[in-house]
């Protein structure tokens, strides 16, 4: 599944080069990192469109059940391929994918915080804003339009939080993408390896935690909260309260990250 370990490893020199785009004005440097993204060999954006295609054809294995929420398909499965789609390396290791361009920009004076900032913005642009897209489609053809006050901030949620999530583990244990090949060559260096395999396996850990389908936040944050809050603000509030939630843990995930950088540093494995 985790299709970003397969791809090619970027280009040093032109990644470098390229490491400028960073000092942009914002809108400008999300445009550059959009089209860097489409640029061969396509490291990053290759994970994301192979995800998409083992989201799918893990459907036809294990089919979507609505359950209770048998109106809420159109919810079930924008949050079901947001999931697949970033709870990956393609956002666990987004920092490690680009190391080139990243290391070259620290190194420039480029503030951490922009960068994510950047890359963020750059994923919600070719992750997010299509899959809304295609949950507004569907909402307005399969339900009804005042359905999209709640389709859309419940479709946000797993988009938004698990930015958080990846922005913080891309510091704690960012991996540098290489072919394969060159990782059968350095098999033996048992520390490496090591961090790779960790960088692949860690976000099944992550998925069953952070999981806004059916895991441990599922449960808590996302059922038990605004439970809390539908007595003053009415259940029309739940997909705004998840949304809050989820900016929460974009927030935290986000400082975090950062604060951990501006004290121990950036480090590739």
């Amino acid at each position: 599944m985790r299709a970003a370990a397969r791809a090619s490893a970027p280009r040093p020199a032109s990644a470098r080069r390229a490491a400028g785009d960073f000092e942009k004005g914002l809108w400008p440097a999300v445009g550059a990192e959009i089209r860097w993204a489409f640029t061969p060999p396509r490291t990053w954006l290759m994970g994301v469109v192979a995800n998409v295609v083992f989201a799918a054809a893990w459907w036809l294995v294990q089919p979507l059940t609505a359950g209770r929420h048998h109106h809420d398909w159109v919810i079930l499965v924008g949050t079901y391929f947001s999931s697949w789609v970033l709870a990956d390396v393609t956002t666990t290791n987004m920092l490690g994918a680009d190391h080139y361009r990243v290391l070259k920009a620290l190194s420039d004076g480029v503030p951490f915080w922009r960068i994510l900032l950047i890359k963020n913005l750059a994923l919600i642009v070719i992750v997010g804003l299509p899959t809304l897209a295609a949950a507004m489609a569907l909402t307005l053809w399969l339900e009804t339009p005042e359905r999209l006050a709640v389709t859309i901030p419940t479709v946000a949620v797993p988009i938004v939080s698990w930015l958080g999530v990846g922005n913080l583990i891309s510091v704690l244990h960012p991996v540098s993408v290489e072919p394969l090949i060159r990782r059968w060559r350095h098999r033996r260096d048992h520390r490496r390896t090591g961090d790779w395999l960790v960088g692949l396996t860690l976000p099944y850990a992550l998925y069953y935690i952070a999981d806004p389908m059916g895991g441990v936040e599922h449960r808590v944050l996302w059922s038990q909260v605004p439970k809390l809050v539908w007595p003053v603000f009415g259940r029309d509030t739940k997909g705004l309260v998840h949304l809050a939630i989820a900016l929460g843990v974009w927030l935290a995930g986000s400082v975090a990250a950062v604060l951990w950088v501006r004290k121990r540093g950036f480090q590739i494995r």
